[in-house]
């Protein structure tokens, strides 16, 4: 559930600001008068003209699912328009898509050196930087975004995704409570708070987080990971029925992954369901012959287990 590539349409939508000049960024409409109307009017130097137009262009070559051609006219517009933050930022995020993530966070950096003060700016590039593995150096950005904006429910966020990262469950859990207390629907920041809550042991709070979760998420599109971590959880505090239910919605979401299909499997053994744990765990090893916890389980369904070998839920 990494977030560090989120979709390039609605990160451009968030960062660009030319509303008012015509040409309103990546995911939104782009007034083709009103980039006109640069070159018309002369309303900014010729280098600025070329870099929107460029960008413009860009936002349609995008639009059109033509991620190649986009990143060659930002690299244009960045090239035109050096200066520009709003195109750096959308160049950035051009290259994070396309795959090339090294020279996407040297850009989305550059971007923060031209708008220093900006903080969602400086929460992507730490992002960014988390996601290619510089967990010292995105915790840097999170507080310089913090410090930017305590209020910014992504800096929080990020800080506490670093923790995590770095092993330290209780900073990261504090971290995403005043991401929380911010943003308190947020389904990202929910979900790695029940994990969190899970992976410290409270399987009651995890539950009451996914809850809430659920509550704000649209009926029958409540996310994989969330039910799947609510089978899990419902299996720790002793609810084997609701751990079923969970699990079996969650496999249904797609084509089901084999330790989901053993998670299951599992549940339904705890329950009593033996003839349906047999069915999902042979399904599982269908999927992977290998999977070395459904084979266990499978040997011990069909009464042939390992003596002293157990199966526990893998967390």
């Amino acid at each position: 559930m990494n977030r560090t590539s989120r979709p390039f349409e609605q990160v451009c939508r968030l960062t660009t600001r030319w509303a008012a000049i015509g040409c309103v960024g990546w995911g939104l409409v782009t007034s083709t008068a009103g980039c006109a109307n640069w070159r018309r009017h002369k309303i900014v130097p010729d280098s600025v003209a070329t870099c929107r137009q460029l960008s413009c262009d860009a936002v349609a070559a995008a639009e059109r699912g033509e991620t190649d051609e986009a990143c060659k006219l930002l690299e244009h517009a960045v090239a035109a328009g050096p200066r520009d933050a709003d195109a750096r930022r959308q160049y950035s995020e051009a290259l994070w898509k396309k795959g090339e993530r090294e020279e996407a966070a040297i850009q989305m950096q550059t971007a923060v050196q031209l708008d220093a003060q900006h903080a969602p700016t400086v929460v992507r590039c730490g992002e960014m930087l988390l996601g290619l593995g510089f967990a010292d150096r995105a915790l840097v950005k999170a507080e310089e975004a913090i410090a930017l904006d305590p209020t910014l429910a992504g800096a929080w966020e990020l800080r506490g995704r670093v923790y995590r990262h770095r092993g330290e469950l209780e900073n990261a859990l504090a971290d995403m409570h005043q991401a929380l207390r911010y943003s308190p629907n947020n389904g990202n920041v929910l979900q790695l708070t029940a994990e969190l809550q899970y992976q410290s042991g409270h399987a009651q709070r995890c539950l009451t987080t996914l809850h809430h979760l659920f509550e704000a998420a649209p009926p029958g599109e409540e996310p994989r990971e969330a039910l799947w971590l609510a089978g899990m959880a419902y299996g720790a505090v002793g609810r084997p029925e609701e751990a079923v239910s969970n699990l079996y919605a969650a496999s249904q979401k797609g084509e089901a992954p084999p330790e989901l299909l053993y998670q299951l499997a599992l549940a339904q053994d705890n329950a009593g369901q033996a003839a349906e744990a047999t069915a999902t765990v042979r399904q599982a090893l269908a999927l992977n012959s290998g999977h070395q916890g459904s084979q266990l389980l499978l040997a011990k369904l069909e009464g042939a287990g390992l003596p002293g070998v157990d199966a526990p839920i893998r967390r």
